[in-house]
């Protein structure tokens, strides 16, 4: 059978999420206390599929890559007994549809901690981390268990060699393990998830030599009032500072991506949005990542829901007016439909204008 025909072949209907499809690797919880750190994604519900480390990085993986085959076996059987996917049907992004595979890890998310931050943001479930604490012997050899399971799937071949790679371990301009983490990276298709808080001068130099690197900052907000309300500490006009250095050494202008976490009574105001639209303009960014607090993605009431859609097609709105573009990944495909024609209703009256 040709490699073409056994692309085909995986080709089916079946239950399943992009996740699973595009083969996730996230590394998104505690190295050292024996949590399911290696998971497919990070959607807030229970029973989400995960794997604890293992005792090397080889058996890490390997645990892993069967953990995505039997996702794919039970979400094309119904007698199938749901061990790994038993959360997954209670999750917006599983549905029964045409999927197709190629056993490649198409993502790796390093978000692994525990990890410093100095940011204290009002929707951030991780525990503030003392930095002292990578010193110690459990953790290090936790994180050497993480970079070792990279190598080995790098070493056989699972990982796309257009892969897109994501660095959210807290702060990476102030993490213990930085040259590690951004020597592994910095050839990759790169996304550093920075606060700008710091400006990093090797992380200048990835964006500058690597087209293909890029940060992206929740910005959440565009005056200082709302910013301190947000991110708990008082240092927009540093931030946007760092911002623009990191603007300059760049080789492409869409290696900025900004992030906006719509929390509804604090950051969807009018001033909020207007800004952030001026700040694009004034980058030449055009696209903007609209998102939303994961906490409660699926605890929201009615009304909460309301106005949630409500604020986001407000946002999309006042964008599409400003020829500026949009994503809403995090929303369900019912909220994401609402929040469209929210907008649409919202530019067909007239009621946002263009931002000079």
């Amino acid at each position: 059978m040709t490699h073409v025909e056994e692309y085909a072949a995986k080709k089916t209907m079946y239950y399943s999420c992009q996740f699973i499809n595009d083969f996730f690797m996230v590394f998104n919880s505690r190295v050292d206390n024996g949590e399911n750190c290696l998971t497919i994604c990070c959607e807030s519900i229970e029973d989400f599929p995960a794997e604890a480390l293992g005792k090397t990085g080889k058996e890490t993986v390997e645990h892993f890559i069967e953990m995505r085959s039997r996702l794919i076996s039970e979400g094309k059987t119904s007698n199938t007994p749901r061990v790994f996917s038993k959360g997954c049907v209670n999750c917006s992004n599983y549905r029964f549809d045409e999927w197709k595979h190629d056993d490649l890890v198409h993502y790796v998310n390093l978000s692994m901690y525990p990890a410093p931050c100095q940011c204290k943001c009002s929707y951030c479930s991780v525990p503030i981390c003392d930095i002292k604490a990578l010193n110690k012997t459990e953790v290090m050899e936790g994180y050497e268990i993480v970079f070792d399971a990279l190598e080995y799937a790098q070493n056989i071949g699972l990982i796309a060699p257009d892969a897109t790679w994501q660095v959210s371990s807290g702060e990476i301009a102030i993490h213990p393990l930085k040259n590690r983490i951004l020597d592994i990276v910095k050839n990759k298709r790169v996304a550093f998830y920075t606060n700008c808080f710091k400006f990093e001068e090797e992380i200048a130099k990835i964006l500058s030599e690597n087209p293909f690197s890029g940060i992206n900052i929740s910005i959440d907000s565009c005056t200082p009032n709302t910013w301190f309300k947000v991110k708990g500490v008082d240092n927009f006009e540093k931030v946007t500072d760092n911002l623009v250095k990191y603007y300059s050494a760049c080789s492409r202008t869409d290696q900025i991506r900004l992030k906006y976490i719509i929390l509804p009574g604090v950051n969807n105001n009018y001033g909020d949005y207007e800004l952030v639209i001026k700040m694009m303009k004034t980058l030449g960014i055009v696209f903007l990542e609209i998102s939303r607090d994961g906490n409660f993605k699926y605890k929201l009431s009615t009304e909460q829901r309301d106005e949630l859609v409500e604020s986001a097609g407000y946002l999309i709105a006042m964008l599409t007016r400003n020829n500026l573009f949009c994503s809403l990944a995090p929303y369900t495909p019912e909220e994401t439909a609402n929040v469209v024609s929210f907008a649409k209703k919202l530019l067909e009256s007239g009621a946002v204008c263009q931002i000079n």
